[in-house]
C-alpha cells in the first residue's frame, strides 16, 4: 500500500479503536526530512494540553492478544517467556498466522515491517560487517547483539513454538523475520505498567511513562501503542510525554508547541551510538546525552607503554582491586575495574574512571621508587588495598594528585587519536542519511564528548564537584611511610 493511503487508513482505524485525537495535531508526511511519519501541531499548543488518549484495550500486548483468546491453553507456557519473547510471539501470530484477518493490519501497514518502500531497518542488527567497521573505534560495535538474537531465536524456533505453544505455523519463521519483529519491538514498544484495581483504582493521578524502566519486571507489559509510536524522538526537542491512568494512556504537551512544529517524544537518556543501535537513526547535531567510552585496555596500554608496569603486572593489580571489593563485607566499595568508562558531552566523567586512574597513577609512582613486583602476594594485596582506600578518601575530600591530571589528559588524548580525522569536524547540516553518514555522526558525538572532557579545568575545577590538586610526593609519603613499609616487609 502506498504511503498516503496507508496513513489515511491508519487514521480511520484509530477512530474505530476509540482513540481520541486533538484537532490541534495531525499525522504528517515527513519523508523529505527522512523521518517517515510524525505528528505535527496544526494550531498552537500549550503545556499540559492533551494531544491524544488511547484506551488500554487499544494497545497490543500479551494480555489482550488474540493469541490467548484463540489458544487459552498455552497461557502458562507463553507467560513463562520473557516480556520481549512474549510480545515477539504475539506479533508473529498476528503477522504470520492471522495475516489479513488481524485486527491490527492498518497499524502494521505504517510500521517498517510492512511499509518497506518508505521505511527501512537501520538498526545495527542489520548492518553488514563492512558497515559496522565504519563505526570503529566506537565500542558500540561490541553491543550489536546479533549473537544474543540468534540465541533467543534458537530457543523459540522451531521446537518451543511448535510444542509448548502449539503454533506449528510459526515453526518456519526465519531468523531474518524474527530479527525484523524483534527490532520493531525494540524501536516502537513501551513498557506499560499493569493496572491493579486494588492499588490504583482510587487514584486519578497519572503516572509518568518515563519511569517505566524502573518498574519491577512483574508489574509491566511490553506493549505496542498505536499513534504513540508515530511520534519521532529527539533528546533536545522533546516536547511531549506519555502518561497513563487506570483506563488509558495520554500524550501530554510538556512545552509550548507552535503551529507547524513537530511533536517529539524521547527514548530515554541515550547517546547517539545507542540510538542508532536500538532505533536505526541518529540525531545529526548530537544527542543531549552523548558520551564516549574509554576501554580498560587503553588504560592498561598507557601504563605499560610508559614502562611503569608490565602487562602481566597491571593485570595482577587490577585483579587485586577487584578482590578488595569482593572481600568487602560492608558493601562500601564499588568495583572500579570496568570494561570501559563513560565520558559525557556535558563534561561529566564517571567516578570509577577518576578512581582507577588515580589508583594506578599512585601505584606507578610507588613502583618507580621501589619495584613492587618482588613483594609477596600478601604484601602486594596490603599495599594495593592501602592505596585503594587512601585514594578513595582523597577523592571523597575533593582532592586529586597533580600527576593524575596529566595521566587523565594523556589517556583521553590517546583515545581521541584512535578516531578518524573527520570525527573532529563539526556536525554536518546536510547529511546524506546513508549508513556511512550515520556512523560518522556517532563518531563525531563520541569525539566531541572526549574533547569536552579533556578540558580538565572545566571538568575538575569548575564542575558540580570542584577538586583541588595536591603534590603526589606528599600523598605517596602518607601511604608508604616507614612504619607501613616495615610492616610490609
Amino acid at each position: 500500500m502506498h504511503f498516503e493511503p496507508a496513513t489515511r487508513e491508519f487514521e480511520q482505524w484509530l477512530a474505530r479503536q476509540n482513540i481520541t485525537i486533538s484537532p490541534k495535531v495531525a499525522i504528517a508526511d515527513l519523508r523529505h526530512q527522512f523521518q517517515g511519519r510524525g505528528l505535527v501541531a496544526t494550531e498552537d499548543i500549550v503545556p499540559e494540553e492533551e494531544l491524544f488518549s488511547i484506551p488500554r484495550s487499544s494497545i497490543l500486548n500479551v494480555e489482550n492478544s488474540q493469541l490467548l483468546v484463540d489458544k487459552p491453553d498455552i497461557r502458562d507456557n507463553l507467560l513463562a517467556l520473557t516480556h520481549w519473547e512474549q510480545l515477539t510471539i504475539v506479533l508473529l501470530y498476528e503477522l504470520e498466522v492471522l495475516k489479513s484477518k488481524s485486527r491490527w493490519v492498518p497499524y502494521f501497514n505504517v510500521l517498517p515491517i510492512k511499509d518497506t518502500d518508505n521505511l527501512e531497518f537501520n538498526q545495527l542488527m542489520f548492518w553488514t560487517d563492512a558497515e559496522l567497521k565504519l563505526l570503529s573505534p566506537s565500542l558500540i560495535v561490541e553491543r550489536v547483539g546479533k549473537d544474543v538474537a540468534e540465541g533467543v531465536y534458537e530457543k523459540l524456533f522451531p521446537a518451543y513454538v511448535s510444542q509448548q505453544l502449539q503454533l506449528p505455523e510459526l515453526a518456519e519463521v526465519t531468523l531474518q523475520t524474527y530479527n525484523q519483529v524483534a527490532s520493531i519491538i525494540m524501536s516502537y514498544s513501551f513498557d506499560v505498567e499493569k493496572f491493579d484495581p486494588e492499588s490504583n483504582g482510587d487514584s486519578d493521578e497519572p503516572m509518568d511513562m518515563e519511569n517505566a524502566e524502573e518498574l519491577l519486571e512483574l508489574n509491566f507489559f511490553k506493549s505496542m501503542i498505536p499513534l504513540a509510536d508515530t511520534l519521532n524522538a529527539d533528546t533536545k526537542l522533546h516536547n511531549a510525554s506519555l502518561v497513563y491512568t487506570p483506563d488509558s494512556l495520554v500524550m501530554i504537551a510538556i512545552k509550548p508547541i507552535p503551529k507547524g512544529n513537530q511533536i517529539y517524544n524521547t527514548y530515554s537518556d541515550h547517546p547517539n551510538s545507542e540510538i542508532l543501535r536500538r532505533y536505526g537513526y541518529v540525531e545529526w547535531n548530537g544527542s543531549e546525552h552523548d558520551f564516549g567510552e574509554v576501554p580498560l585496555s587503553l588504560i592498561k596500554d598507557y601504563f605499560v607503554s610508559r614502562g611503569q608496569f608490565t602487562a602481566k603486572y597491571v593485570d595482577e593489580l587490577l585483579s587485586i582491586m577487584s578482590q578488595i571489593v569482593d572481600n568487602d563485607e560492608s558493601g562500601r566499595w564499588a568495583d572500579i575495574v570496568l570494561d570501559s568508562y563513560d565520558c559525557f558531552v556535558s563534561r561529566e566523567v564517571i567516578i570509577e574512571f577518576i578512581f582507577i586512574i588515580q589508583v594506578l597513577t599512585v601505584l606507578a609512582s610507588i613502583n618507580s621508587l621501589n619495584s613492587m613486583e618482588h613483594l609477596s602476594d600478601e604484601s602486594k594485596y596490603q599495599l594495593v588495598s592501602r592505596v585503594f582506600k587512601k585514594c578513595y578518601k582523597l577523592i571523597e575530600s575533593g582532592k586529586l594528585t597533580k600527576c593524575f591530571e596529566q595521566t587523565y589528559k594523556d589517556i583521553l588524548d590517546l583515545r581521541l587519536k584512535q578516531y578518524p580525522k573527520a570525527a573532529a569536524e563539526e556536525f554536518t547540516s546536510d547529511p546524506k542519511h546513508d549508513r556511512a553518514s550515520l556512523a560518522m555522526a556517532v563518531l563525531r558525538s563520541e569525539y566531541k564528548s572526549f574533547k569536552t572532557c579533556s578540558d580538565t579545568n572545566a571538568v575538575f575545577r569548575k564542575g558540580d564537584v570542584k577538586y583541588s590538586f595536591i603534590s603526589d610526593e606528599a600523598f605517596i609519603k602518607s601511604i608508604v611511610n616507614k612504619k607501613f613499609l616495615d610492616e610490609l616487609h
